[in-house]
């Protein structure tokens, strides 16, 4: 920090950007990147998330600070919540029927401006499944269907995307193409927002809803992403490769050749292209609240606290927008 701005140096030590540190909403450090002691207590004072992702995009943890609301009653009803199976499992239901109707309506977004794909029997697979969400008797179950649902979703986004674009459907640790690089690599940026969303609002990401609550990951940030994933990283993505603003020459093969990884233009243009998503105003996605997505996450997450904490009350996903 020099004179009210966060400097960036480059790898000669020599400051590349200069940033008015009130245009700062957060930090995100991807593989060896520093960060010096007057900037991290700037942040933390300021409640600047810093997120730490490693070279090839996947989320290692945060720094956040002092707005946690969290109080022991809270935490020990959120304890109990996530222990009993049966309590958790109409909350876990929804969540995976809401990220299924999102996954329809992307679908349905980008293959109407797309006279030769052939998006209707995915369509029609992934409502069949969402009707069996329903009748799933655990959480194992709803995560098989979350899968076989997923599975052929981006089989039909691989045929949404550019001629150059080799995408073949889904792949992970690690990805094999550009796009599943960009995916993951937002999904990271998403899951690290959800996880700041939670302790925001009181909640211990740890403990999770439809994921199993685990020391590994944030499993209740998984769970709140679920909705999100398609309705902002997918969308963005997609409009970014099919714009050619995400092009071949974005990927870099990782160092162990058995992967793609986004280069510094790639990760730049996906990183603009979602914190535009992020900042579009929206209206009527939840009933009754209005403003950026960001802050339609914080507001999920509260919602997400109340279906955990009070008896009765009814957890719904956003609405299509």
């Amino acid at each position: 920090m020099t004179k009210g701005r966060l400097i960036v140096d480059g790898a000669d030590g020599l400051p590349q950007v200069s940033i008015p540190r009130q245009a700062v909403s957060r930090i995100v450090l991807t593989g060896a990147v520093g960060l010096s002691a007057g900037a991290r207590s700037w942040a933390l004072y300021n409640d600047i998330d810093v997120v730490f992702l490693s070279r090839r995009g996947s989320y290692l943890g945060q720094l956040s600070g002092l707005r946690d609301t969290a109080n022991a009653r809270r935490l020990l009803t959120q304890a109990a919540f996530a222990a009993d199976d049966g309590a958790r499992l109409p909350l876990a239901r929804a969540i995976v029927r809401a990220k299924l109707r999102h996954q329809i309506g992307v679908l349905h977004r980008i293959g109407r401006r797309d006279s030769g794909a052939d998006i209707g029997g995915a369509c029609t697979a992934i409502r069949q499944l969402s009707e069996d969400v329903a009748h799933a008797a655990d959480t194992d179950e709803l995560m098989g269907l979350e899968g076989a649902a997923s599975t052929g979703y981006f089989e039909a986004l691989s045929r949404l995307v550019p001629e150059d674009v080799a995408f073949q459907g889904r792949s992970r640790r690690p990805p094999k193409d550009l796009a599943n690089a960009a995916f993951s690599y937002a999904y990271a940026i998403l899951l690290a927002e959800c996880t700041g969303a939670l302790i925001a609002a009181g909640l211990e990401p740890s403990l999770g809803v439809l994921h199993a609550s685990t020391d590994k990951r944030p499993s209740l940030s998984l769970g709140l992403m679920e909705e999100f994933r398609p309705l902002l990283v997918d969308r963005t993505v997609m409009a970014l490769l099919r714009s050619q603003r995400l092009r071949p020459e974005h990927a870099i093969d990782s160092p162990d050749g058995e992967g793609v990884w986004l280069g510094p233009e790639g990760k730049k243009a996906l990183v603009d292209g979602y914190e535009a998503t992020l900042q579009r105003q929206v209206k009527g996605a939840l009933p009754g609240f209005a403003g950026t997505w960001r802050r339609h996450i914080h507001h999920q997450a509260q919602l997400l606290g109340r279906a955990i904490t009070e008896p009765g009350y009814e957890w719904t996903g956003a609405a299509w927008r």
